[in-house]
């Protein structure tokens, strides 16, 4: 029995000696690389449109606040003028 359990022993470790020497994973392909490298420089530009359209939604947000002060001021005055008529 025992040299029986020495071959399968033997037999395992050679096993795991090949496969690691063979390597467990392939290695990309070039197509597989430049598909990687467009879906990078497709995520990148993704990422500073998004940027971009933060930045001129936050310009937006601001211009917004004050045409709306603007209005409540001269909405203000309106009313003003209207309480008050003076010739």
């Amino acid at each position: 029995m025992s040299r029986v359990s020495k071959i399968i022993s033997i037999s395992v470790i050679s096993a795991l000696f090949a496969f690691g020497w063979a390597g467990c994973t392939k290695k990309p392909s070039t197509e597989e690389v430049s598909k990687l490298e467009e879906a990078r420089v497709a995520a990148e530009s993704a990422e500073k449109k998004l940027s971009e359209l933060r930045q001129e939604r936050m310009q937006l947000e601001q211009d917004l606040q004050g045409k709306q002060s603007d209005l409540s001021k001269q909405e203000q005055e309106a009313k003003d003028l209207e309480s008050n008529p003076n010739p």
